[in-house]
C-alpha cells in the first residue's frame, strides 16, 4: 500500500503539493485546537449568522498554516518540517502553560524573564493538562505520513510565489473583515470598546500590512493595553501568527524606555500627588510588619468541608483589632508576584506590558517605607523579581536574603522577621515574602496533615500548603503581641500577591458546589487582614469588593501619613464612602500609574 501511495506521488509535482497540504493542515489543526482548548469556541454557527465573522475567524487559522506551508516548494529536504512542527509545538505548550497559570498569554517581554523561574521549573506540572499530548501526537503522525511520500524532486518558486501571495491577499481581506465587522456585525465586541473613529480611515487602520491590526493597536489607538491587545489577536486570528505579532508589537512600542509626559497627562497625575514631592516625610506613629503571602485566596480561611485550614489567619481576622477585606481583587500583571509587592508597597499598578521590576527597577518610587529610619525586605530567594534594585527603587534601607543558591522556606522566613522586629529600633518597617505556597504546592502534597475523600489533589495540596503557611505566622503574630515593646505600637498586614485558580476548572467547581465552598476557579479574590491596635478599636468586616491597590492608601492612614505626597490611586477601604464613590475606574488607574512608572515621574519632579 505504501509502495503504491509513493508511486503515484513520484509523478509530476504530486509530492510537492502533497506535502503542502499535509504540512498545512496540520498546522492549520493545531492552531484551532489550541484556539478550542483557550476558548471553548470554533463559531461555526456564525456561518449562518454572521458569515462576514465566519471567514474572518477562520481566515485567521488559515493563513500561518498556508503561509508556512508554501516553504514546502523552496526545500527538497522533508526532515525541516519535523523541526518546524516541534518549534511550533513548544511555542504553542509554551503559551498554555502560561494562559492556564495567569490568563495571559506570553509577550516578547514575558520570554526574556525565563530566567526568573530559576528554582520554581516544577511549578509547571501543576498547569500540565492532557490537550498539550495532541500537539506531539499530531507532529508523530505528520512523521509517520512523511515515510509514504517520495522525495520532492526540485524545487517549485512559482509555486511558493503563488501560496505567499494567496497568503498575503488572505491577510490583507482578514484585516478588512476585521473592520468591517468590529464597527457593523458585533459592536459590543470588547475590543471595540478601545476603538475610535479614526479605524474608518484606511491609512490609519492600514489593513493593507499583513499586521495591521497589529499596527493599529499599537500605533494608532493606544488606549489599548498588550494585555487585552493579545488576548484579542489570539482570539480573532491565530497563536501562530501571534509569534511574530508579538515581536512586531514590542518593536512599534518598545517596553523600558523613560517617555515624556504631555501636559495632558500631567493634568491627570496631579489630583495623586498631596504636596511638594520634595516636603518632609511625616514620621509614622506605628510599626508596620508586611507579609506577602504567596497564592493566597480568601476562602481557605473559612471552614472548607469541615476543617480550619487556617485558624491563626482566622483568628486574627476577628480579632477587635483587625480589619478583613475578604474580597480583594488582584491586579498584578506579567510580573505576578513582582507586581503584587509593587502594588502593595507603593500604591501604584503594574506597567501594560513587561515586568515593572526588570523594565523600571531603577527608578525611585514612593512608598511608606521611606517614612521609616529603618526598613527591610526579607527574600526567601536571591535573584528572584530583580529584588536587588527594587529593595532601594521602593526606599527600603536593608534587603536580608539566603546564599545564592539557597532558599528561605516559610519557617526560616518568618525565623528571619521575628529576629528582625527584636532587634531593630524603633519606628521600622518590615516587608516578608513567603515562598512555600508556590505552585506545584510540594510542601501540601509531601506531608499533608489533612486529607479529604473526592477532593482533587491540587486543591488538597493548596490548602495543606496555606496550613502550613498559616501555622508559622501564627508565630510572627504571636511573637508581636507578646512584646511588650510591640503589642500596641504595630500594624500587621497580610495579604496575597495574587490569586492562584484564575481559569476554569471543572473538576475543582464542580467539588466546591457540592460542599458549598465559597469558591469558583473563574472569580476568586485574595484577603486583606490588618492589625492594628493603635487605630482599630472594633472589628471592621469589609464584603464589599474592593482592589489591591486599594492596600497602600489603607495603611498610610493606620500608620498616620496620610499627609505622605503619594495618595495612591486607590482609596481606604475602612472608609465606605470612599470605597462606593472611588475618583477613577480600575482602567483609569492603570493607564496613570503605567504613565508614573513609564516617565520615571517621581525622579524628575
Amino acid at each position: 500500500m505504501v509502495q503504491k501511495v509513493k508511486t503515484f506521488l513520484s509523478k509530476g509535482n504530486r509530492a510537492a503539493w502533497c506535502l503542502f497540504l499535509l504540512f498545512a493542515i496540520s498546522i492549520f489543526l493545531k492552531g484551532v485546537i489550541f484556539h478550542w482548548f483557550c476558548f471553548h469556541s470554533v463559531i461555526l454557527s456564525s456561518l449562518w449568522h454572521h458569515p462576514l465573522e465566519f471567514i474572518r475567524f477562520w481566515g485567521g487559522k488559515l493563513i500561518p498554516a498556508l503561509f508556512l506551508g508554501g516553504f514546502v516548494f523552496l526545500f527538497r529536504s522533508k526532515t525541516w518540517m519535523i523541526y518546524a512542527h516541534v518549534l511550533i509545538d513548544i511555542w504553542l505548550i509554551a503559551n498554555l502553560f502560561y494562559y492556564n497559570a495567569n490568563a495571559l498569554f506570553l509577550s516578547y517581554e514575558t520570554m526574556k524573564m525565563a530566567d526568573n523561574m530559576s528554582g520554581f521549573w516544577d511549578s509547571l506540572y501543576a498547569y500540565t493538562e492532557w490537550s498539550m499530548l495532541l500537539y506531539p501526537i499530531i507532529t508523530l503522525l505528520f512523521a509517520v505520513c512523511l515515510l509514504c511520500v517520495s522525495k520532492v524532486s526540485k524545487r517549485l518558486p512559482i509555486a511558493f510565489c503563488l501560496v505567499m501571495f494567496l497568503s498575503l491577499s488572505l491577510s490583507v481581506i482578514d484585516n478588512l473583515c476585521f473592520k468591517v465587522y468590529t464597527h457593523s456585525w458585533h459592536p459590543q465586541n470588547k475590543v471595540t470598546e478601545q476603538v475610535n473613529s479614526r479605524m474608518l480611515s484606511d491609512e490609519e487602520f492600514t489593513y493593507y500590512y499583513p499586521f495591521g491590526h497589529v499596527y493599529y493597536f499599537a500605533v494608532v489607538s493606544k488606549s489599548i493595553d498588550y494585555n487585552a491587545w493579545a488576548y484579542s489577536y489570539v482570539r480573532e486570528y491565530s497563536v501562530l501568527s501571534y509569534f511574530p505579532a508579538c515581536f512586531v508589537w514590542s518593536i512599534l512600542r518598545p517596553a523600558g524606555e523613560i517617555i515624556d509626559l504631555t501636559e495632558k497627562d500631567i493634568e491627570q497625575v496631579r489630583p495623586f500627588i498631596h504636596g511638594n514631592i520634595r516636603q518632609k516625610t511625616p514620621t509614622p506613629q506605628t510599626n508596620l510588619v508586611f507579609v506577602l503571602f504567596e497564592s493566597l485566596e480568601s476562602w481557605p480561611i473559612d471552614e472548607v468541608c469541615g476543617h480550619n485550614f487556617m485558624p491563626n489567619l482566622q483568628v486574627i481576622s476577628r480579632n477587635k483589632h483587625s480589619l478583613y477585606c475578604n474580597k480583594l481583587k488582584s491586579q498584578v500583571r506579567h510580573g505576578n508576584s513582582a507586581d503584587g509587592q509593587l502594588i502593595d508597597i507603593t500604591g501604584l499598578l503594574p506597567i501594560a506590558n513587561g515586568a515593572t521590576c526588570r523594565l523600571y527597577a531603577d527608578n525611585i518610587l514612593p512608598s511608606y517605607a521611606q517614612c521609616y529610619p529603618y526598613s527591610a525586605i526579607i527574600n526567601p530567594a536571591p535573584g528572584m523579581w530583580n529584588q536587588e534594585k527594587v529593595t532601594f527603587g521602593y526606599q527600603f534601607k536593608q534587603l536580608i536574603e539566603p546564599q545564592k543558591g539557597e532558599h528561605w522556606a516559610d519557617k526560616e522566613l518568618i525565623d528571619q522577621m521575628i529576629n528582625y522586629i527584636d532587634t531593630v529600633k524603633e519606628p521600622f518597617c518590615l516587608f516578608g515574602i513567603s515562598v512555600s505556597s508556590h505552585v506545584p504546592f510540594s510542601q501540601g502534597s509531601i506531608n499533608p496533615t489533612y486529607i479529604i475523600d473526592g477532593m482533587p489533589n491540587i486543591m488538597l495540596a493548596y490548602l495543606n500548603c496555606l496550613h502550613y503557611t498559616d501555622s508559622v505566622i501564627g508565630k510572627l503574630v504571636n511573637a508581636v503581641q507578646c512584646n511588650e515593646r510591640l503589642a500596641n505600637n504595630t500594624t500587621i498586614v497580610i495579604s496575597g500577591d495574587h490569586t492562584i485558580f484564575r481559569g476554569e476548572d471543572q473538576e475543582i467547581d464542580t467539588f466546591a458546589d457540592i460542599h458549598d465552598i465559597n469558591m469558583q476557579t473563574t472569580h476568586t479574590y485574595t484577603p486583606l487582614i490588618i492589625y492594628s491596635p493603635k487605630k482599630i478599636k472594633n472589628n471592621i468586616y469589609v464584603t464589599d469588593t474592593c482592589y489591591q491597590m486599594d492596600i497602600y492608601p489603607t495603611i498610610m492612614d493606620i500608620i498616620g501619613c496620610e499627609e505622605y505626597f503619594w495618595k495612591g490611586v486607590g482609596v481606604n477601604v475602612m472608609d465606605s464612602v470612599a470605597r462606593n464613590n472611588r475618583p477613577i475606574l480600575e482602567k483609569d488607574a492603570y493607564d496613570i500609574s503605567d504613565m508614573i512608572i513609564r516617565s520615571n515621574y517621581f525622579n524628575l519632579h
